[in-house]
């Protein structure tokens, strides 16, 4: 209360203000239109916006916006902050891009913390310069039995309680839900319950299926890879999130459909890039994805909206963020020009935290010690041998796994030579390999699209095992070792020697670099993937989905290689007799 009568008081400039923003244009994002403003500050807070000059008094910080635009903090409402970099390393480079807020997802951390590590976890997020919320999985994109008896109601549902998260989602099994699965049904009525979103995930989803989400609870979907699709989504009252990722770099086209459409795309489109992997963010965060929506013809309302406003009224949250307006936390973007998203300064919190483009109020570094398992990664599968690499049993109707972008089709293939399967390099064929981080099991199979080369190993994976790929199995062997021994990472080896290394020492599958080391690195893989023969959009996403099984149609499972629409083992896994378990 007593706040916000301070508050107040600096708007009837009876109190001086903490700050004045003086000499600008504000861009307001409630009524599309472009207005001289001067935006005057109590501590975190905006008290005023209007023509009047405030108080001030000596105190008072005076910040020159004379021939800026200013619009507020861009919402980033679909993070998966853990694809090769860190929750902090990304924050820290999405707000020098004018990023101030983002919904993360939870499925890295909550595979590896319990309940009460991963509450603290989020509570330490809280003070950041970028606001970090969070989302509740319902299921592990994986057919783990072991990842699956973590996801319990009892855990899902007090965790939906937390006050950082914002949502349930997303639904990677919504076909469960809609055939009655007990316990996602329950996430889902716990999350509504508590005023919190649903996300879904539902890809090329018809209208029917639209519908039966949409009755069993789901309230917004990022899935749509056209202009039609995005308006099935609008029609039957769901937000529709579009998507420009290293995968799916879908906004130019689904703008261009969207706009010819006349459809009134101003309230319920928000944008994202949808975990986007290091290499694909060098041209910067939400404000990279901004500028390809205004390119492509979408009015600057709609884009800025979708950016801003309408994130923070779909997560209930547009009394605090979400425009310039009194009452409103002071999450601000300095434009030269509207056709150009990426601001000269940034204030987050009612602070300059960039300045010229530069990161001016960073945070202090995180101390990932006070989560051991976060940061270490212990797999017990070395020394790994060449022997656990053959493709045993050729009697079955072996399919090869040909790898088109992220999807993974079957067709006839493997070479049989003394009655083993084996890859055929010409025909860009690979030995693939699943090794379980415990040390207790093997799925191997061929997969062709990838590229050709010695050995390539990660532990960088969907299910958190072990990764690896290639032509030598000698290779693939010492790759593997490679990524053991220090402690998570990336290892490619051809043509007899090493050449790229990357550690991961945050759980095996996050970086500790900031982002433009980051960036430099990772480019130099794809760079070398691609000399290599890998065709895709992102050989790291393809990587990661291998043993993904919300994808069709062939995935390296614990089980074996997953026919994921028929629900059955095409070619189980074997025991490893492993000394290190």
């Amino acid at each position: 209360m007593e706040r916000r009568r301070r508050l107040t008081e600096v708007a009837m400039r009876r109190r001086p203000a903490t700050a004045w923003i003086r000499g600008g244009r504000i861009y307001n994002v409630y009524t599309g239109e472009l207005l001289p403003a001067e935006v005057v500050l109590w501590e975190d807070r905006i008290a005023y916006v209007g023509e009047k000059t405030p108080s001030v008094d000596d105190e008072t910080a005076i910040i020159d916006a004379e021939g800026l635009i200013l619009v507020p903090g861009y919402l980033e409402p679909h993070a998966h902050p853990f694809l090769l970099y860190n929750p902090f390393a990304l924050a820290a480079f999405a707000l020098r891009h004018g990023t101030t807020g983002m919904v993360n997802d939870n499925l890295y951390l909550f595979h590896r913390l319990d309940v009460d590590e991963l509450e603290a976890f989020w509570d330490e997020t809280t003070d950041l310069p970028v606001r970090m919320w969070w989302w509740v999985r319902l299921d592990p994109q994986n057919d783990s039995p072991a990842l699956r008896r973590r996801y319990t109601p009892e855990r899902t549902g007090r965790l939906l309680a937390h006050p950082a998260v914002l949502q349930a989602g997303e639904l990677t099994a919504w076909p469960d839900l809609l055939a009655g699965d007990a316990a996602l049904a329950a996430g889902v009525d716990r999350a509504r319950a508590l005023g919190k979103r649903v996300e879904g995930h539902n890809p090329g989803a018809s209208v029917e299926t639209l519908n039966a989400v949409a009755a069993a609870g789901v309230t917004a979907c990022h899935e749509a890879i056209t202009g039609d699709e995005v308006l099935r989504r609008l029609r039957l009252g769901l937000y529709a999130t579009l998507r420009h990722s290293s995968i799916r770099p879908d906004v130019p086209t689904l703008v261009r459909q969207l706009v010819d459409s006349g459809a009134d795309l101003t309230s319920r489109l928000m944008l994202t890039t949808d975990g986007s992997t290091p290499p694909f963010l060098r041209d910067g965060f939400l404000d990279a994805v901004l500028r390809e929506a205004l390119a492509a013809g979408l009015p600057p309302l709609a884009a800025y909206r979708a950016a801003t406003l309408n994130v923070a009224v779909y997560y209930g949250l547009d009394g605090d963020i979400g425009g310039i307006a009194p009452g409103r936390v002071a999450d601000i973007n300095f434009l030269e020009d509207l056709a150009n998203p990426t601001p000269v300064h940034v204030m987050s919190g009612g602070r300059l935290r960039v300045q010229d483009g530069q990161l001016v109020d960073a945070p202090p570094p995180f101390d990932w010690s006070r989560y051991p398992a976060l940061c270490r990664y212990a797999p017990r599968v070395t020394p790994a041998d060449p022997d656990w690499f053959r493709v045993l049993d050729p009697g079955f109707p072996f399919p090869v796994m040909d790898l088109v972008n992220v999807i993974t089709r079957p067709s006839e293939g493997g070479r049989v030579e003394n009655g083993e399967v084996v890859p055929v390099p010409e025909r860009g064929e690979l030995y693939v390999a699943l090794l379980s981080v415990d040390g207790r099991w093997i799925t191997t199979g061929i997969l062709r699209g990838f590229g050709v080369f010695d050995a390539f190993a990660s532990s960088f994976s969907g299910s958190g095992d072990v990764m690896v790929l290639g032509r030598d199995r000698q290779a693939m062997a010492r790759a593997v070792n490679e990524v053991c021994a220090m402690g998570g990472g990336m290892v490619l080896l051809d043509e007899g020697r090493e050449v790229y290394r990357l550690r991961l020492p945050l759980g095996g599958c996050m970086s500790d670099l900031p982002m433009d080391e980051l960036m430099d690195s990772t480019d130099d893989l794809v760079r070398l993937l691609r000399v290599r023969g890998y065709r895709g959009n992102d050989p790291l996403y393809a990587l990661f989905f291998l043993s993904a099984t919300n994808l069709p149609f062939l995935r390296l499972t614990a089980d074996g290689i997953l026919d994921v629409k028929g629900k059955r083992i095409l070619v189980p896994s074997r025991a490893l007799m492993n000394e290190a378990v």
